[in-house]
């Protein structure tokens, strides 16, 4: 632990020498030896966040409510879920090839009832 603490302190020590400063004394403060601008920090400009969609019901379309597959899910858990049959959920997502296989992710859409 000691030898962790003089080696950032040597660090320190470096960096300070490398800006062109003297290591200050504890009792000088920052703000006697630095011009007051160089004590701003600057602003980074951040990017926008996408919201992270928590709900599994996407916004209504057309054709119905849209569903985004979770692990466990099945075709029928979905359609009593949303109160729909089995045959109208199959109908209304014909890029189902296998109705046994659905993939996380998957984007689903459910038919009105």
């Amino acid at each position: 632990m000691r030898l962790r603490v003089a080696l950032v302190a040597v660090a320190l020590l470096a960096l300070v020498s490398a800006c062109g400063g003297s290591a200050a004394s504890p009792s000088q403060s920052a703000s006697a030896s630095l011009p007051a601008a160089s004590l701003a920090l600057p602003t980074l400009a951040t990017p926008p966040v996408e919201p992270t969609p928590t709900a599994t019901a996407a916004p209504t379309t057309a054709s119905g409510t849209t569903y985004r597959v979770k692990k466990g899910d099945s075709l029928s858990t979905i359609a009593e879920r949303y109160k729909v049959t089995l045959k109208a959920l199959e109908a209304a997502n014909p890029q189902i090839k296998n109705p046994d296989v659905l993939k996380i992710g998957q984007l689903l859409v459910i038919p009105a009832p």
